[in-house]
Formats: C-alpha cells, sequence, structure tokens
C-alpha cells in the first residue's frame, strides 16, 4: 500500500469518527465542579468551588498571587463553553500577551481530557481562538478598541483590568455594551494597582454593590495546600511592604511620592503593543538608554521608537549581575547593526567612567553620549520623561516587571525647590533610568523647550 492511500484512509477514519462524535448524543457532568473533577480531571479549593458555583452577571476577583485565578477562570470559559450551545467567551487582557497566559492555561485543562471527551467536545484549536462543537467559541484578545469592536459577547473575562488603558471608556463603551443583548456575566481579575481605576470602583468603590466579590489572600491559599508558610515568609521578607499587601494580600495600597504614580502607568499601556525580539530587524526611528550596573546593580538597555510626538517602549533587556560591561557592549553593538536606524545612544556613565562610552565608540556603535547622573542633574533627565507621559506621548506595553520598577522610583522635594530621587530598600531602579534616557534622547531631538517642574506639584 503506497504511503498516499494510507494517509487518504487515515483522513477518511479521522472524519468519519468526527461526523460520528458530532451526531452521537453526549451527556457532560452537572455543574462546573463536577465537570472539573470529572472531564478537567481537576479537583478545585474550596475558594475556587465558590467562584465556580457563582451564577451572578458581574463577578470580582482579587486573588493573592499563585492561589489559583487563572486556573479557575479557564475553568469557567471551558465548561461555559462546552455546556453552552452557540455562545463566545471572550479572554481580554491589557496586552496579548497576557491574554495568552490564561489562554495557555485553557489549552492545560484541554489537554488533561481523555482523548474522546476532547474529540466530542473540541472542533478546532488555534493559538487565540478554541472552536467547540457545539458551535460555541473562545477568543483571547488585548484589551484594544480597535480588536474587540464587533463582538457580542457572552462571556467576558477581563484579566489584570486594573492595567487597562482608558478603562473607564473601555468597561463604559467597549466591554459591557457586548453583553447588553446577551445578559451575558462580565468577571473582572487583577492584581489591586491604581485606587483611580475602574477595577477599584467595582471591588471598593459606588459600583461594588453591583459584583459578587471574591478575596482570597494567601492565608487561604496556604489553608488549601497550595502554598507553604515558609514561602510567604521568605516573600515578606525580601519584598516591600507595599509589594507584599498588593501581590499576597490583594489589597489597594497608594504610592505615594512615586514619581510615576499608578494611574498614570496604567495609562500609558497600549493594549497592540508588544516587545521586539533582539533578533528583530524593525524599521523606523530609535533611541537607547541605558544603565550600567555590575554587583548591586543591573544593567539594562531600554529601546524606545519615535513615531511624530509618540514614544513607544519597544525593547527591554536586564542583564544579570555581574555581566561584564564587554556583554552589555556586544548586546547594543548587535542592536545597532540589526536595527540600522538608531539614532542616539545615552548611557549612563556614572561611577564607571569615560572608557565605557570610549569602547562603544570604538566598537562602530554611532551616537553614543554618556551621562553621570548626580542628585542635582537626575531631575533634568526624569522630568522630561514624566512631561512626555503626562502629555499622552509615552506608550508601553503590558509588562509586570517593567510597570513594577517604573512605578518604584521616589522622590521629595528639596529646600531649594528641586527633586530629591530615590528607591526604596530592596528594590532596583535600573528599568526605571534606562527608559528615562531613552526618552530623553528622543525628546531631545524635537527641542521640546523649556520645562517648569513645578507642574507636577
Amino acid at each position: 500500500m503506497s504511503e498516499r492511500l494510507r494517509r487518504l484512509r487515515k483522513q477518511k477514519r479521522r472524519l468519519e469518527e468526527e461526523e460520528r462524535l458530532k451526531h452521537e448524543a453526549f451527556e457532560l457532568p452537572q455543574g462546573p465542579v463536577l465537570f472539573s473533577q470529572e472531564i478537567l480531571k481537576f479537583n478545585p479549593t474550596p475558594y475556587q468551588r465558590k467562584l465556580l458555583l457563582d451564577r451572578s452577571n458581574r463577578i470580582s476577583l482579587r486573588f493573592s498571587r499563585q492561589s489559583g485565578k487563572t486556573t479557575t477562570i479557564a475553568i469557567i470559559a471551558i465548561w461555559f463553553c462546552a455546556t453552552h450551545p452557540n455562545k463566545l467567551a471572550l479572554i481580554v487582557a491589557p496586552g496579548l500577551r497576557q491574554s495568552m497566559i490564561v489562554m495557555d492555561r485553557v489549552y492545560e485543562h484541554i489537554a488533561r481530557m481523555e482523548r474522546e471527551i476532547k474529540n466530542r467536545l473540541i472542533e478546532k484549536k488555534q493559538r487565540t481562538k478554541i472552536t467547540f462543537r457545539n458551535g460555541s467559541v473562545i477568543i483571547a484578545l488585548p484589551c484594544s478598541e480597535n480588536l474587540l469592536r464587533g463582538y457580542t459577547a457572552d462571556l467576558i473575562l477581563a484579566d489584570e483590568a486594573a492595567f487597562f488603558a482608558h478603562d473607564e471608556y473601555m468597561f463604559n463603551n467597549v466591554l459591557m455594551p457586548m453583553l447588553a443583548t446577551t445578559n451575558g456575566t462580565l468577571i473582572v481579575s487583577s492584581t489591586p494597582w491604581s485606587s483611580k481605576s475602574q477595577f477599584y470602583e467595582f471591588c471598593k468603590g459606588k459600583s461594588k454593590e453591583r459584583f459578587s466579590q471574591h478575596h482570597i489572600t494567601w492565608r487561604q491559599a496556604v489553608e488549601a495546600g497550595l502554598m507553604k508558610k515558609e514561602f510567604i515568609d521568605d516573600m515578606q521578607d525580601s519584598m516591600l511592604p507595599q509589594q507584599f499587601t498588593m501581590e499576597f494580600e490583594a489589597e489597594f495600597v497608594e504610592d505615594v511620592n512615586a514619581w510615576l504614580p499608578q494611574d498614570l502607568i496604567s495609562r500609558c499601556i497600549d493594549a497592540e503593543l508588544e516587545f521586539i525580539e533582539f533578533e528583530g530587524a524593525p524599521t523606523g526611528e530609535f533611541f537607547v538608554g541605558v544603565d550600567l550596573g555590575k554587583h548591586q546593580d543591573y544593567s539594562v538597555v531600554v529601546v524606545v521608537n519615535k513615531q511624530g510626538e509618540t514614544i513607544r517602549l519597544v525593547h527591554c533587556h536586564r542583564f544579570p549581575l555581574e555581566t561584564k560591561y564587554a556583554s552589555v557592549i556586544g548586546y547594543v553593538k548587535t542592536l545597532t547593526d540589526r536595527w540600522k536606524t538608531i539614532r542616539k545612544t545615552l548611557v549612563d556613565q556614572t561611577g564607571v567612567g569615560d572608557y565605557v562610552v570610549e569602547d562603544m565608540k570604538n566598537s562602530g556603535i554611532a551616537n553614543v553620549e554618556g551621562v553621570t547622573f548626580t542628585q542635582q542633574n537626575k531631575e533634568e533627565w526624569a522630568v522630561p520623561a514624566k512631561q512626555a507621559m503626562l502629555q499622552g506621548n509615552v506608550k508601553l506595553p503590558y509588562d509586570r516587571e517593567l510597570i513594577d520598577e517604573l512605578n518604584v522610583e521616589r522622590y521629595e522635594l528639596t529646600k531649594t525647590g528641586h527633586y530629591n530621587f530615590f528607591h526604596p530598600e530592596g528594590t532596583n531602579d535600573d528599568r526605571f533610568w534606562a527608559f528615562v534616557l531613552a526618552v530623553y534622547g528622543a525628546r531631545s531631538e524635537a527641542a521640546p523647550g523649556p520645562i517648569i517642574a513645578k507642574t507636577f506639584e
């Protein structure tokens, strides 16, 4: 028998099996908890069961890190589509990368299904879309008006909702109208962030009575066996109190004296913006900021793309501690060779000296400038970056490590009316200063004119 004939017969048997499964009666377990246990082979914790059984149309979730939130909302999406024909479930997040984290968890659950059950339920799997045999669909998208317009949804899972840019508009004018004709369900979940967000309103503000609240701290997760108390003790020792409160207590904390406040950072997040990989060969005008570190601080390279007045952060790489400066220089040199149109590279040479910049020039990196930070001149670099963000001219991809580090920088006003910058003990601000340098390099091309620091007060 020829290989071609074998393939044709195999394809025919597969099509016949799919047609049989399509018309054969198939009864699923009643309810999402039994569905999870019997179909997905996953036994939920008590608080996960409570969420799975919640039939409210508006649900708000604040879960501690590592407490099973993503696992649970993935189960909800699968159960809903498997048991409700011709429905649409949307997974929406601040960026495509985050929505795909939830979708990946959906795929993990589906992979645990028995083969015959999987064939009965699932018709087609694509990277951002899963089609069920009953006509229902799960789609993962970033929170972009351009990409979401036109959908009518039955279930919306809004993950990391505290980081949606223009969140009030997105919820009131894009997401909630999708559910109007279906009387569908909206589930919003997030790590607590700014108190000026719609997520805060859903959890603690004027809208909280309209939402069924699920607030899970590390204590319930430890009790359920998902985490060890020793792990929590380690996290509490290694994290700032503010960060621990947000991540593991799932509570909102005001970012007092943050140079870049949480709500300002959130407003700059662009749902359609993704990092450009090191191996890429993009076109456009690029500006690089390099913050050098070695023993206690990290070396970081940030690249921004400038189009008109808009500055987009498109690349960020943090090197391990103890990385030699030669490796950092080699990285920037390779970027310069591949990306072609890097107009300027600003390098923090504080504590290093001129030789690193000279080495960069000698290696063939063009348009390199060294800067030396002092408390007196940091204001000159930090103010323009904040001004550009306040003007709506900076776009950031959703990346939690980047966002957290941009938010970590603190300031105080000195007697002379200038800013004194610092970061809390146990934190790093290397990404922050690399970002500041890259934005400054991009803005200096436009000669923005005089800047009045007092406008931020």
